[in-house]
């Protein structure tokens, strides 16, 4: 109650006009209802006066209630009458009707009169009983809508109660109204003071810690750019007193994670200046005009600081471009304001605007005309040196043991954000403390790597024909990833589902700004090795390769339509660019191609994918031995790590030989060693084992032949000759 008090009496402070409005009203109602009700509750009922009624009928209550509902009664009355016995002292109560034709009619009861109008109120007829014959009732059966006072003292008290929680509940909406209207033109905006001035001063995000240029690595050449803005903000009158101004806008983009926002907070902590932050998409409502409003106010808090940071996150949703098939009356007045007001800067206003965003592309060009976001600076993705550093910074106050190799971790980690690292950390760190580890230890920054990167591991129950499949899946990735990635290694090859995939082989490689066509080629070749590996080694294949397929078409489309490596596989002139009619042709919009052209580029990704999978095929067929002994183990053991993965790849780690005989389950529909030994022949262009005898063709291998792979690179013919030459049969055992 007492803190009730304390909000009441601050509210009366802050709102008197408001309060005065509405405490006058309330009195005055709250006055009038208490007369009413003294004056009733003090008013004597008047004794009844004998009057003279000539009663033209008399009706028993069942006689009454059969007219009542004929609608032939209007009144109904308790009347005292003279006794029918002159030397009667006392007057007689008789219950009367009076009928719509103005005639009276005595009611005989077995009753008293009060019994008989509780019945008759009961019954529903309430409406009826006069107001002077509602004093006959006892107490608590004061009738409603008959135009008489309640006896009861307290009822006008419960109505007054009944008024204040009305009114009451009123002011709370209203309150809450004028609360959200506030709101609506205020914007949900952030504010953190610079350090020297936080003593005492709490500011929306409550305590915030300040956040320096030392805390924030992987982005160097950013944060130059923004020490010109620290210059400018601690000694402006250095640069006007050469004529230069400051650009009054800087456009941070890249992709999510960089560190954009800590760059901008870390702009104001190191410049001494007020940090005014809010989202894009804060400025953006369905009524027109409050984006508008919400802009003016975020520059007006600004220039009360005089020195200031404005940042706009995700400014994407505020400066889209205008027009367009779905306009945004409200957005794109947000944005007018916005332009307005960056152009309405004075000469001694030391503010300046940052925005950040992960799609420069869509931005209104307005927006990024010199004057406004003068200076756009890439966040990019932080290199192995970046990610060092920021490792550094993130393992700060973490317990790490001596062992772990914060290099070996930042070469694994290529092409990861900042976000992703700070991830990659913690989940560490919650790994070690899942384990009771006194320090994070290696193997705790492995599954928090393994965590970051492809999210929680689960196991399921599978099958053992799913077992077979995936584990010659997974190996076919495995090898084929270790025989054509130069900047590969494999890491992780597991048979537990992580998220949708039923199994993952997980490779590191190192940074690749420049990739080039025989690369993409290899990451080819090793997202087509899992179907390649369930077409050789069994009978029938899946659909667990359709991710796979997935990524090796988007590699496949962006080889020949943004970076100009297809090549006509139908063209007879291949021309100066030696790629045929699609030359070095890159398309924006496959609209403004003609249908011609759309065909070709078609043909080329094809051919593409087609030799991305022969190559697979081939070198799967002459690294049999490989191929077996990786997915033998990895059924086996379900799991191998980079090591275990090379001392199998080079013969010094071999599976069980129960494993290697029966990894290949019956269920799973396994092609058998002879079939197998002839798709090596058949793929090296060697005759087979069956031809030479002078067998008839198996239909599985009459397929085979009928499309035989005449495009081998002699490279490729070699590898298979040379598996010819070692012997199928003296290093497999027949597995079905």
């Amino acid at each position: 109650m007492r803190r009730l008090g304390i909000r009441i009496r601050a509210a009366v402070r802050r709102h008197p006009v408001l309060t005065i409005a509405l405490a006058v009203p309330i009195l005055g109602i709250a006055g009038c209802l208490a007369l009413v009700a003294a004056t009733g509750a003090l008013t004597p009922v008047p004794a009844p006066v004998a009057n003279t009624y000539t009663f033209t009928a008399d009706w028993t209550l069942l006689d009454l209630e059969r007219h009542i509902e004929a609608g032939e009664v209007a009144t109904i009355s308790v009347v005292a009458v003279s006794p029918a016995v002159p030397t009667a002292s006392a007057m007689a109560d008789v219950l009367a009707a009076r009928t719509t034709s103005g005639q009276w009619v005595r009611v005989s009861l077995d009753v008293n009169s009060s019994d008989a109008l509780v019945a008759l109120r009961s019954l529903g007829y309430g409406r009826l009983i006069a107001a002077d014959s509602v004093a006959q009732l006892p107490p608590g059966y004061g009738t409603s809508g008959s135009g008489s006072a309640s006896s009861d003292p307290f009822g006008s008290l419960t109505q007054i109660a009944m008024l204040l929680i009305v009114l009451g509940v009123v002011v709370v909406l209203i309150r809450r109204t004028a609360g959200q209207d506030s709101a609506k033109g205020q914007g949900n905006y952030h504010i953190v003071l610079p350090s020297d001035s936080r003593k005492g001063v709490t500011d929306r995000e409550g305590v915030v810690r300040a956040v320096g240029f030392a805390k924030v690595a992987g982005c160097d050449e950013a944060k130059l750019e923004l020490t010109e803005v620290v210059e400018f903000l601690k000694s402006p009158d250095r640069f006007r007193a050469l004529g230069a101004s400051i650009p009054r806008g800087l456009l941070l983009y890249g992709p999510p994670g960089t560190g954009k926002t800590m760059l901008a907070r870390a702009t104001a902590t190191e410049a001494g200046v007020a940090f005014v932050s809010m989202s894009g998409s804060g400025f953006v409502e369905m009524y027109v005009g409050v984006g508008a409003k919400r802009v003016r106010n975020l520059f007006a808090v600004a220039r009360k600081f005089g020195k200031a940071i404005i940042f706009v996150d995700e400014i994407d949703a505020l400066a889209k471009t205008r027009g367009g098939q779905n306009p945004n009356d409200e957005r794109e007045q947000a944005l007018n304001q916005l332009l307005a007001e960056m152009d309405g800067f004075s000469s001694s206003e030391s503010i300046v605007v940052i925005a950040a965003t992960n799609r420069i592309d869509t931005l209104d060009q307005a927006i990024l005309r010199p004057g406004r976001f003068t200076r756009k600076v890439n966040v990019p993705l932080p290199d192995i040196d970046g990610r060092r550093a920021i490792l550094g910074i993130h393992a700060d106050g973490k317990p790490l043991a001596a062992t772990v190799d914060m290099e070996v971790i930042a070469r694994r980690t290529a092409g990861m954000s900042g976000a992703q690292l700070a991830d990659l950390l913690n989940e560490a760190a919650i790994f070690a403390a899942r384990r009771s580890h006194d320090t994070i230890m290696p193997v705790d920054m492995h599954d928090g790597w393994l965590k970051s990167v492809l999210g929680t591991s689960r196991k399921r129950s599978m099958d053992e024909r799913e077992r077979s499949i995936i584990a010659a899946h997974e190996a076919g990735h495995a090898v084929c990833g270790r025989l054509f990635g130069d900047r590969r290694r494999v890491e992780e090859i597991s048979l537990f589902a992580h998220g949708d995939a039923l199994g993952v082989t997980v490779s590191s490689s190192e940074d690749d700004y420049l990739p080039s066509e025989s690369d993409l080629q290899g990451t080819l070749v090793a997202l087509m090795g899992g179907r390649a590996a369930e077409t050789i080694l069994f009978q029938d294949v899946t659909g667990g390769a359709a991710n796979d397929l997935e990524k090796a078409s988007d590699i496949a489309t962006k080889m020949v339509t943004k970076w100009g490596m297809g090549r006509d596989p139908d063209a007879a002139d291949l021309g100066a660019s030696g790629r045929g009619t699609l030359s070095l042709r890159v398309v924006d919009d496959d609209t403004s191609i003609a249908s011609g052209i759309r065909a070709t580029m078609d043909r080329a990704i094809n051919e593409i994918l087609d030799q991305s999978y022969t190559q697979a095929r081939d070198a799967l067929l002459a690294e049999m031995k490989r191929l077996t002994r990786v997915a033998a183990y990895l059924y086996e053991h379900e799991r191998i790590d980079g090591t275990q993965f090379e001392a199998l790849f080079d013969g010094t780690l071999a599976p069980s030989a129960d494993a290697e005989k029966e990894w290949r389950s019956a269920k799973s529909k396994p092609r058998s060693w002879n079939e197998i030994e002839d798709l090596i022949a058949t793929s090296a262009g060697t005759p087979p084992a069956w031809e030479v005898a002078g067998a008839a063709t198996p239909p599985t291998i009459r397929r085979q032949r009928a499309q035989p792979h005449s495009k081998l690179s002699s490279a490729s013919r070699q590898l298979l000759l040379k598996w010819r030459r070692r012997g199928l049969r003296s290093v497999t055992g027949s597995a079905d």
